[in-house]
C-alpha cells in the first residue's frame, strides 16, 4: 500500500506541474519582439518592455556628397542616443526621428554635435518623447577624404557618456 500512495503522490505532483506551468504559459502576455544583429554579429530578440542598447557598426564614406544616414532602429525609451566613433575623420551627429524603419519623412531631433574618436558620447534627443518610434544618425563630413569614418551606436543607452546637449 505504501508503493501505491507513494506513486499517487508522484503522479499527482507531475500532474499539478503540469497544469500551473500551462496556466503560466496560458496567462503570460504576448510582446512583440524586434530581431536585429548586434556589433558582434550575433542575431537577438529585444521584446518591447527592454531597451535597444545593442551597438550597430555605422560607416560614413568622407568622400560622398557631405550627408550620410545610419539606419533607423527602435527606440523603447527617453534615453540619450549612444555614439562611439572609432575610425577616420571626425563627423558631425544630428539624432533624427521616424515614424518608419525605413526612415521616412525623417525630423531633427537634436542639436548637431562634432564627436572626436574614441569618445564615447550621448546625445540628447527629443525621439520617443515627440512621439516618434525610431531613431538613426545624420552625419556630416567635417573634412573630404579618402577614409571612412567609422564607429558604433545605439538608439537607447545603458547609461550616460559624455554628454552632448
Amino acid at each position: 500500500m505504501k508503493k501505491s500512495m507513494k506513486s499517487k503522490l508522484a503522479m499527482f505532483a507531475v500532474a499539478g506541474a503540469m497544469a500551473v506551468s500551462g496556466a503560466a504559459g496560458i496567462a503570460a502576455p504576448a510582446k512583440a519582439e524586434n530581431v536585429h544583429t548586434n556589433n558582434a554579429g550575433t542575431v537577438v530578440t529585444c521584446k518591447e518592455s527592454y531597451s535597444n542598447t545593442d551597438n550597430e557598426l555605422f560607416t560614413f564614406s568622407n568622400n560622398n556628397s557631405g550627408y550620410g544616414y545610419s539606419s533607423y532602429r527602435r527606440k523603447y525609451n527617453k534615453t540619450k542616443v549612444y555614439v562611439y566613433p572609432t575610425v577616420g575623420p571626425k563627423l558631425s551627429y544630428t539624432v533624427m526621428g521616424s515614424h518608419s524603419s525605413k526612415g521616412t519623412n525623417p525630423i531633427v531631433k537634436s542639436d548637431t554635435h562634432i564627436i572626436p574618436l574614441g569618445i564615447e558620447a550621448s546625445i540628447t534627443n527629443m525621439v520617443n518623447e515627440k512621439g516618434y518610434a525610431y531613431a538613426g544618425l545624420r552625419m556630416h563630413r567635417t573634412v573630404k577624404a579618402q577614409t571612412d569614418s567609422k564607429g558604433w551606436w545605439s538608439p537607447d543607452s545603458t547609461r550616460n557618456y559624455t554628454i552632448y546637449d
